[in-house]
C-alpha cells in the first residue's frame, strides 16, 4: 500500500487534533505498546531530550524532484517531526529566492532546518583539486548561513581507488591507499582543508559536522585525529549509525560525546547497498548516557515504501527516546 502526505491525513492516522506525533506512534508503529516513561523530575532536574528529524532523501527515496525538499518540509510538519536535514545534491537551485522560500516554508510550518548535508573530497594529492573542494565547502557554509541552517555535514573524502561508490560499498568501505602516498599524507590534506574553512564557519556561526562517511574519517580514531589536529569549536562530529559496519556500539560510544548531530539508518525491505541489524534501544541508551540532546535524524535506505517506513522508523526512535529521557514539564 502506498502512503502519501495527504493520504495519511485523510485516513486520520495522525489521530485527533492536537495528538501530533504521539498519535502516529500508536497508528503506524508495529510495536504499539509504549514503554513506561522515565521517572518524573522536578524542573530543576529535567534532562533535555533529543528532537526528531528526517533527511529529505528518506522521504524522496533519492529521487530528484524539483519540489522534493519543500514537500519534505510540509510532510514533516504534518507528521509532527521537528526538523529536516537537507541533502545538498537534491537542491534544484542555490538561487537566493529558492533558498528563502525553503526557509520561510519551514518557519511558517514550525519545522527547523537542522543540517545541510554536503559532499566533498579532501583526500587527493592534487592541491588544485583540494582547493576547489575548500571553495565548495566555504560556499556551502555561506549557503547554510543564508538559509538559517546551523550545521553542515562534512566528509573527509576517500582515496578513490575502488572505483564507484557502489564498488566501495561492495568492499565494505575498505580501500587501498593511492600508490606512493601514506595515511599521514591523507590526514594532512584533510586537516589543512578543514582548517582553511574554519574562519568562514566562525563568521557564519555554522558548525562543520565531520561524518564517519568512509575514507579517512571512517573510524573513530580517524575522526578524533582530525578533530584534535584542527582544534576548533567549529568542527564537531556527525554520527551515522549505519557507517560503522563492525562493532558499531563501541565505536558510537567513542564519538557521541563530541557529536553535533546524529543520523540513524533503517533498512525496511532490504538495504539499497547493505542492511544492518541495529539495536536502537542500545544506541539511544548510549546517547542518553552521553547526555546527547541534539537531533536524532532518520536516514532511510531501504527498498520498502519510503513514507510508511520513515514513520515506522521515527516512531521506533521516539519509543526509545521516551524510554530513557524524561518528559518536559511543559507539554
Amino acid at each position: 500500500m502506498k502512503f502519501s502526505r495527504r493520504s495519511f491525513i485523510a485516513a486520520g492516522i495522525a489521530g485527533a487534533a492536537g495528538a501530533g506525533f504521539a498519535g502516529l506512534a500508536k497508528a503506524a508503529s508495529p510495536e504499539s505498546e509504549s514503554p513506561a516513561p522515565a521517572p518524573a523530575k522536578t524542573a530543576a532536574g529535567v534532562k533535555g531530550r533529543p528532537k526528531l528529524c528526517v533527511s529529505t532523501y528518506s522521504l524522496q527515496s533519492f529521487r530528484r524532484d524539483p519540489e522534493g525538499i519543500e514537500k519534505s518540509i510540509l510532510t514533516a510538519a504534518d507528521f509532527g517531526i521537528d526538523a529536516v536535514d537537507i541533502l545538498h545534491r537534491s537542491m534544484p537551485s542555490e538561487d537566493n529566492a529558492y533558498c528563502q522560500k525553503l526557509k520561510q516554508t519551514a518557519y511558517q510550518n514550525g519545522v527547523a532546518l537542522a543540517c545541510l548535508s554536503i559532499h566533498q573530497d579532501f583526500v587527493d594529492p592534487h592541491p588544485e583539486y583540494r582547493q576547489r573542494m575548500v571553495e565548495h565547502t566555504i560556499r556551502c557554509l555561506e549557503l547554510a548561513y543564508n538559509m538559517g541552517i546551523p550545521a553542515i555535514r562534512l566528509n573527509s573524502g576517500t582515496w578513490g581507488t575502488t572505483g564507484s561508490f557502489n564498488d566501495l560499498m561492495k568492499a565494505r568501505g575498505i580501500e587501498p591507499l593511492i600508490e606512493g602516498y601514506t595515511l599521514d599524507d591523507g590526514f594532512g590534506w584533510v586537516q589543512d582543508c578543514i582548517y582553511k574553512c574554519i574562519p568562514t564557519a566562525e563568521k557564519c556561526g555554522v558548525v562543520m559536522a565531520l561524518e564517519n562517511h568512509w575514507g579517512i574519517a571512517g573510524t573513530p580514531e580517524g575522526m578524533i585525529r582530525i578533530k584534535n589536529s584542527v582544534n576548533s569549536q567549529w568542527l564537531k562530529f556527525l554520527l551515522d549509525t549505519g557507517n560503522f559496519l563492525e562493532e558499531p556500539y563501541d565505536k558510537i560510544e567513542k564519538i557521541i560525546g563530541d557529536c553535533a548531530f546524529v543520523s540513524c539508518k533503517t533498512y525496511q525491505g532490504g538495504g539499497t547497498w547493505y542492511s544492518l541489524d541495529l539495536d536502537y534501544d542500545r544506541i539511544i541508551k548510549i546517547f542518553y548516557d552521553a547526555d546527547y540532546r541534539g537531533y536524532v535524524t532518520l536516514e532511510f535506505e531501504g527498498k520498502a515504501d519510503p513514507m510508511q517506513s520513515s514513520i515506522e522508523s521515527l516512531n521506533l526512535f521516539k519509543k526509545y527516546i521516551d524510554k530513557y529521557y524524561t518528559n518536559y514539564p511543559v507539554k
